[in-house]
């Protein structure tokens, strides 16, 4: 069997040499790929871990494996909804320390590596909305401390 172009995946350079059976319906082929969610986890796991550059349609691959819409991930980075929208279309490219966030934390979610990074980001985009408060710190025998 030849290499299958797969294109469930919304992208254009994926092709499989097994792991799909052809079926035949008079003159047209039918295609079933097993184990989609595996097939989809191991795209993911090469675009976090062995892509040098995230395309659009890469990032856009990997926020809807995640299952997370454009607006809560771009809070997520620090970055504005359109921002994140037009990295996703391939107008903008994504730079630096954002990618490589969206590369930790979506590796996190989908390849269960363990870390809090998902539980920090959501604090941190919190903080975004915080209303800034007095501080207030006082010296103590341990040092510094935030007065309570």
């Amino acid at each position: 069997m030849k290499p299958y172009h797969y294109k469930g995946a919304g992208l254009d350079n994926i092709y499989l040499t097994n792991g799909y059976d052809e079926i035949n319906y008079g003159d047209d082929v039918a295609v079933s790929v097993m184990d989609v969610k595996g097939l989809h986890k191991a795209i993911a796991a090469h675009l976090i871990c062995q892509s040098p550059k995230l395309s659009g349609k890469e990032i856009r691959f990997l926020r809807n494996e995640i299952d997370m819409p454009q607006t809560a991930l771009a809070e997520l980075l620090g970055v504005d909804v359109q921002t994140f929208a037009n990295w996703e279309k391939g107008t903008h490219k994504i730079h630096g320390a954002a990618e490589r966030l969206m590369r930790v934390f979506v590796g996190e979610c989908l390849l269960k590596r363990r870390g809090r990074i998902g539980k920090l980001l959501k604090q941190y985009a919190a903080l975004t909305n915080h209303i800034e408060k007095r501080l207030c710190f006082q010296e103590t025998d341990e040092g510094w401390k935030e007065a309570a």
